[in-house]
């Protein structure tokens, strides 16, 4: 049976399941980046490196310091273990109401949902909190409310012993970064969205911290409005800043996103002519145009090196990642970019191509029998669009979070 994001329950409420399947739910709600072809992977290896920390779903800066004020006050009133996640729940779900209220609440959650949200702020940000170092505590989030008991306790015990433990040495683990700004007075009353100077200057530090050799880092230490102009992550690669290291993986990322987009399009093109929809079949023949000039202007601007291009050094950097990348993705990758070499990309739509038998034996060997090739009934569901935006690796994301910090600068 195919999965929608609507039809998604919880058979099993293993925190590692609902993570997993929230992840899922991420991919339906980010237009325009539905995984039809297979090449997530890569997309989220470049994306963590790039832009470590973010995700698709955050919206404000704010949420980075609002959520571990909001779990180190719990902790300071000992909420114990078993009423944990309900109090968190209410104490989000209130500083939401509050910062709904203030003149820039674009990005607030549960602006429609209200109290009915069904993720909070904490869940999309537990992630990232730990990426930069601002979460301190390992595990998972359910994980963290049942070791709070604990922790109490042990830091019950720290203080009767501390006469006798001048190094600190029975002091138990702090769940959060020590420099972790105080929240201004009267948290969470009369919260905003604007981060004061002390907040964005924590959140910069935290960043080149914890990944100084990735792109948000460099863009977060310039804190120049300018950058946030750019349309794509490449745009940034020839700033002073900018390490040899990164500017090859944006390089290689750039020729990776312009040339998988091409058959993407080319998926929906086809089906659309399965479906012998007419007004879809003209709108994909008009963007496959598009593209195949995009290509042609990226050879322009790179230069004859692209034209010799193999995605080798994407391997090779998918791998330092410590990631496996499957043989079958690397021959359809590999296939596909010869094929543009070899024949143009304006080619490719021709009748009995290369690259159309290309993307129809990668669909049915990852579909099988849920291809929409194969099953007419998976055909007539498709709704007319399966990611055929270009891939940005979280730019348009990370741009969102850095503005807010750039702001808090001033």
């Amino acid at each position: 049976m195919e999965i929608s994001a609507s039809s998604l329950t919880w058979l099993d409420f293993s925190e590692r399941d609902k993570r997993r399947a929230n992840q899922v739910i991420d991919l339906f709600r980010e237009t325009g980046t539905m995984d039809e072809l297979g090449v997530a992977t890569v997309r989220q290896c470049y994306s963590n490196f790039f832009f470590p920390g973010t995700s698709t779903i955050q919206t404000r800066a704010c949420y980075f310091l609002l959520v571990p004020w909001t779990f180190r006050r719990m902790e300071n009133e000992r909420v114990p273990s078993g009423r944990a996640e309900e109090w968190t729940r209410n104490t989000e779900l209130y500083l939401n109401r509050k910062l709904r209220e203030c003149e820039d609440n674009q990005g607030v959650f549960g602006g429609r949902a209200g109290n009915a949200l069904k993720r909070l702020p904490s869940e999309i940000y537990w992630g990232g909190l730990w990426s930069w170092g601002i979460r301190l505590y390992p595990g998972y989030m359910q994980t963290y409310f049942r070791s709070l008991d604990g922790f109490y306790q042990g830091r019950a015990y720290s203080k009767r012993m501390g006469r006798d433990d001048p190094e600190g040495k029975t002091a138990p683990p702090s769940n959060w970064h020590p420099n972790l700004p105080d929240p201004p007075p009267g948290f969470p009353r009369n919260m905003t969205t604007k981060l004061r100077k002390e907040d964005a200057e924590y959140l910069r530090d935290r960043i080149q911290a914890r990944h100084p050799q990735s792109l948000l880092a460099v863009l977060a230490g310039r804190a120049n409005p300018d950058d946030l102009e750019k349309g794509w992550p490449w745009d940034h690669a020839k700033l002073s800043e900018v390490s040899k290291d990164l500017r090859e993986q944006l390089y290689n990322a750039r020729l990776f996103s312009i040339s998988i987009q091409g058959a993407a399009l080319l998926y929906n093109l086809m089906l659309s002519e399965l479906r012998e929809n007419d007004d879809w079949i003209e709108h994909y023949q008009g963007d496959l145009a598009e593209w195949a000039k995009k290509w042609g202007s990226e050879i322009d601007d790179l230069g004859a090196g692209f034209k010799d291009w193999k995605p080798d050094g994407v391997w090779r950097f998918v791998s330092r990642q410590g990631v496996r990348l499957g043989y079958p993705t690397r021959r359809f990758v590999e296939d596909w970019v010869q094929e543009l070499h070899r024949n143009g990309p304006e080619a490719i739509t021709d009748a009995g191509s290369k690259a159309r038998e290309l993307v129809r034996n990668r669909e049915i060997s990852l579909k099988r029998n849920r291809s929409r090739f194969k099953s007419k009934r998976h055909l007539e569901r498709w709704g007319g669009e399966s990611g055929t935006g270009r891939l940005d690796f979280r730019h348009w994301a990370a741009k969102r979070i850095l503005r807010d910090i750039f702001e808090g600068l001033e």
